[in-house]
């Protein structure tokens, strides 16, 4: 499977809008998407057509020990859904502690769903740092933070980036960490400028930008992300954009039809290098009536001018030997 994190340091940033949107918009790519909402808020399986009644989730699952797969739903956009659910105060504590204890909980957890290896399962996580997160940067291969388009958010720009590089970017072949800038508003000189700061200091790691778009809230209201419910909109342009460029970063091909490509092509370099150390064999080429045909015309060219050469030669001895009979004779 492939682990894609939503990240933010800070709430109200439009996160689990920006993971419900993406996950639909990558399940069109044939692509088989799990969403796992790992806030306590349980706010991602309501824009996915979840019910606000809806009490079930990998929190209970994970308390009372059964299997995470149980919880799973799936939405009619096609992606399956796996709701953090409601939890007491009881149990959250305890769900918390079983967290920090294994630093392998989350991991584990993700295999046990036996999903292929081309899956991609988009992790919404809680705002600021936590356990739960480290063990989110240390499971991801793709990490994307999600800000605003204000001086809030630039402002946290190093602590969440400090955060992402150091349980992250020591993974190896791990990819770099990129940002999407949500809720960008033209119209505000203050949200260009902010914009323009941010990108500033990411530079090329700006994967999108998501402009300010009433269509998107208005789909929550329907259940629904605005990639599936409103098709001219400029939000739902932009996340497409998005999702496009996430696909790009994806590993194009599952781990196992890798290594056989990797196998034959050391395969294929061991037997170019053995070619290379063998002695040569002289080849004798045999010509037929084609290749003959070449040298026979130079031959016959050959014999011409030796006969042209010839002639030349007699004639200017005749000429020679007639100017001495005429000089004698006189």
């Amino acid at each position: 499977m492939i682990v894609v994190a939503i990240v933010s340091a800070k709430g109200g940033v439009g996160k689990s809008t920006i993971a419900a949107n993406l996950a639909v918009a990558l399940s069109r790519h044939a692509r088989t998407v799990l969403a796992v909402d790992l806030d306590p808020q349980n706010a991602l399986h309501l824009h996915l057509g979840g019910k606000p009644q809806d009490i079930g989730g990998l929190s209970r699952a994970s308390v009372a020990g059964t299997a995470w797969g149980d919880a799973c739903t799936r939405a009619a956009s096609g992606v399956r859904v796996l709701p953090f659910g409601q939890i007491n105060e009881t149990d959250l504590p305890t769900l918390e502690r079983r967290i920090a204890d294994d630093p392998h909980w989350l991991a584990t957890q993700l295999h046990s769903l036996n999903l292929p290896d081309d899956a991609v399962v988009i992790l919404d996580t809680p705002p600021g740092v936590s356990n739960t997160l480290r063990q989110v940067l240390a499971a991801a291969d793709l990490v994307i933070s999600v800000v605003l388009a204000d001086a809030a958010s630039y402002a946290t720009l190093p602590q969440i980036d400090n955060l992402i590089r150091r349980h992250h970017g020591a993974r190896p072949g791990s990819v770099e960490s990129v940002c999407i800038v949500n809720q960008v508003d033209a119209a505000s000189r203050l949200s260009r400028e902010a914009l323009q700061l941010i990108e500033g200091v990411l530079g090329q790691r700006v994967l999108g930008r998501v402009r300010a778009d009433r269509a998107v809230s208005e789909a929550l209201a329907h259940g629904q992300t605005v990639v599936e419910s409103s098709q001219d909109s400029a939000g739902r342009q932009d996340l497409m954009a998005c999702a496009d460029r996430v696909l790009q970063l994806l590993p194009s091909r599952r781990p196992q039809e890798a290594q056989e490509a990797q196998a034959e092509q050391e395969a294929q370099a061991t037997q170019e290098r053995q070619e290379l150390q063998e002695p040569q064999t002289p080849t004798t080429v045999v010509l037929g009536d084609e290749d003959r045909r070449p040298d026979r015309q130079t031959a016959q060219q050959s014999r011409k001018a030796g006969v042209y050469r010839l002639m030349a030669v007699l004639l200017f001895a005749v000429l020679v030997l007639l100017i001495v009979l005429w000089i004698r004779t006189r």
